[in-house]
């Protein structure tokens, strides 16, 4: 009986590890962006601090250059940079996850209402409008300045959301297309299933799989569009590293590390993610994507 049992606590245990060494990629990628992510969103500044607060440069500036306690040096307030560049890093961030997010899920709403046409010409809007898609992201400054909210987090999120889902669309409707001509779906026809339990239960779940890495590769890029409308005066009152680096601007000469400072971070922070997002995508086989992406 001892035997008995501790042959199947062996079986057990081999079979979770056998689990975990399959899935080592996914572990170590969940670890990284733990680890990045709680390491932005801890510290002592508010998450909530306003940019006149800190950033406002007073008659007789109180700012000191990079050193040992100060690693970015401090602002004219005295507030430690490198602090107020981590904070803004992650309400960077944290808008692109969300703005990643909700794209990703309009992009598979947007698709899945074509997906059970059997027209052959079912995706020729989307495909459409993806080829006239590749304009609209010099249009959203202006859409943001049309919507007469000044960059608020709200018209931020929906318009590269939106945005997103436009982009996104023809993409994922070509794989929608390339899952209907495998061996396996052809098979299904065969056998009688029929067209919406094929899509659905052959289909839609390689694409699920796919949007999880395409989520991942979208927050880099997402980043910089958050801190580009940032830096020009569309951050809608919010703490941002494209903010930081603009305001830096107007006292380069006194203060030069007030705009390299928080360059450098935004930098090193978005290779590194678009370097996760690349082992992402591989790993979940998303295949070639958008070269915006």
């Amino acid at each position: 009986m001892a035997n008995r049992r501790n042959s199947k606590l062996n079986e057990g245990t081999q079979r979770f590890a056998a689990k975990l060494w399959e899935i080592r990629f996914v572990l170590l990628m969940v670890f990284s962006y733990l680890l990045l992510f709680g390491w932005l969103f801890s510290g002592e500044i508010r998450a909530d601090l306003r940019p006149t607060e800190v950033l406002t440069i007073p008659d007789d500036p109180l700012w000191k250059k990079p050193d040992a306690e100060h690693w970015f040096g401090t602002t004219g307030t005295g507030a430690d940079l490198f602090q107020l560049s981590r904070v803004a890093m992650a309400t960077t961030l944290a808008i692109s996850v969300v703005v990643s997010g909700i794209g990703v899920g309009l992009t598979f709403l947007v698709v899945m209402m074509f997906a059970f046409d059997p027209g052959e010409r079912r995706f020729s809007l989307l495909k459409s409008i993806g080829r006239t898609g590749v304009f609209l992201p010099a249009m959203v400054v202006v859409i943001v300045l049309a919507g007469g909210a000044g960059g608020s987090l709200i018209v931020t999120v929906l318009t590269l959301s939106v945005l997103v889902a436009l982009h996104l669309s023809p993409t994922v409707a070509g794989w929608l297309e390339e899952g209907e001509e495998r061996v396996g779906t052809v098979t299904g026809y065969i056998l009688g299933l029929t067209r919406p339990e094929i899509v659905s239960n052959r289909i839609v779940p390689q694409i699920l799989r796919r949007l999880i890495g395409v989520f991942v590769a979208l927050i880099p890029p997402i980043a910089l569009a958050e801190m580009g409308l940032s830096f020009l005066g569309l951050a809608g009152g919010r703490l941002s590293c494209g903010d930081l680096i603009s305001r830096g601007q107007e006292v380069i000469i006194e203060a030069p590390w007030m705009a390299v400072c928080p360059g450098i971070l935004a930098t090193l922070i978005v290779v590194a993610l678009a370097l996760l997002g690349w082992f992402s995508s591989r790993f979940f086989k998303t295949g070639i994507l958008p070269r915006w992406i």
